[in-house]
């Protein structure tokens, strides 16, 4: 099986739940749930493909503080490779409030940190040489790291015949377009959800003229993840289509329901899936992060992904059976 080194965004989520509204300023609001989790989208993309059993390295900036420890600690106890991860004494470890409303939908108060000070340079060799596909989780985020640093890095890691993966978060400083598109002529595949994607092209709701765009900055490949739609897919010059996902799970909580995706995805491609097969995988996986609190705390091993994909034929038509 392929190796994935999953690089950039890391934070420690606080979920907070249920919250439809903020108090106003001197008040207080009782809400029935708080938890701790290690999120972000490198981190979630890590510990999903070494729950699902893909050996993964993750490559990123943590503080030297509590928060920092409790990433590690995380990750390493889910089976990923952490001996690229960079402590910094100089930043914080990214932390996010996740607040989750009565839908499942949920908002962010998120201080950068260490993920904003992650740099090209520190991204050891020995993590590249090692890996099959290279993938940078939340773009945008990787203020250091976005643009010219990542087209350098996915430059590199083409010439040693890597495949290059990029998906995106949401720009709160608007940059969008500018943040990545140096770094698009060397992507094999760029994911971003359809709200980044919108953003990003400057076109709402037509996925094939939002891909269009990303084709003509020089992207070999696109995903662009779509919720309830599942995911639409476009391979090259060839027509787009949707891989359907699995509308009878209510969801939970979608934190890092993205992610899952992702990783579900790159699992498939690790194990010489073709595009279809390892969207169909990303949807499955991803809908069993949605079952529960937290972003990876409802992933489990291939084995028991491949029996939900079977047991729910009626709903997703497979192919072929996993």
């Amino acid at each position: 099986m392929k190796k994935v080194l999953c690089i950039g965004s890391v934070t420690t989520d606080v979920i907070i739940k249920p919250v439809d509204h903020l108090p106003n300023p001197g008040e207080l609001q009782y809400i029935d749930s708080s938890a701790m989790f290690v999120g972000g989208c490198a981190s979630n993309a890590s510990m999903d493909l070494a729950k699902l059993g893909v050996p993964v390295l993750l490559c990123c900036k943590l503080g030297q503080d509590l928060f920092g420890h409790f990433v590690y600690d995380t990750c390493k106890a889910a089976g990923v490779d952490v001996t690229p991860v960079i402590f910094d004494p100089s930043v914080q470890t990214t932390t996010s409030i996740v607040c989750v409303g009565s839908s499942g939908e949920r908002s962010f108060l998120y201080n950068g940190g260490s993920t904003s000070a992650l740099m090209v340079e520190e991204i050891p060799k020995t993590a590249l040489e090692q890996a099959d596909i290279v993938f940078i989780a939340g773009a945008l985020l990787n203020h250091k790291l976005d643009g010219e640093p990542a087209s350098r890095l996915f430059k590199k890691a083409q010439a040693m015949g890597k495949f290059t993966v990029m998906d995106t978060a949401f720009d709160p400083t608007g940059r969008w377009m500018s943040g990545v598109e140096a770094a698009l002529p060397y992507l094999d595949l760029f994911m971003p959800s359809i709200e980044e994607a919108e953003k990003l092209a400057g076109i709402e709701g037509d996925f094939d003229a939002i891909a269009d765009v990303f084709f003509a900055k020089g992207v070999k490949n696109v995903i662009i993840k779509a919720g309830k739609r599942g995911a639409y897919i476009r391979e090259g010059g060839k027509p787009g289509y949707f891989a359907p996902t699995y509308l009878s799970v209510k969801p939970t909580d979608t934190t890092g329901a993205g992610d899952s995706f992702c990783a579900g995805f790159l699992a498939g491609l690790a194990q010489g899936f073709d595009f279809n097969k390892s969207a169909k995988l990303g949807n499955a996986v991803g809908t069993h992060c949605v079952m529960e609190l937290g972003a990876s705390t409802g992933i489990k091993p291939l084995a028991d992904i491949y029996r939900f994909m079977n047991e729910h034929t009626d709903e997703v038509p497979l192919d072929e059976l996993f």
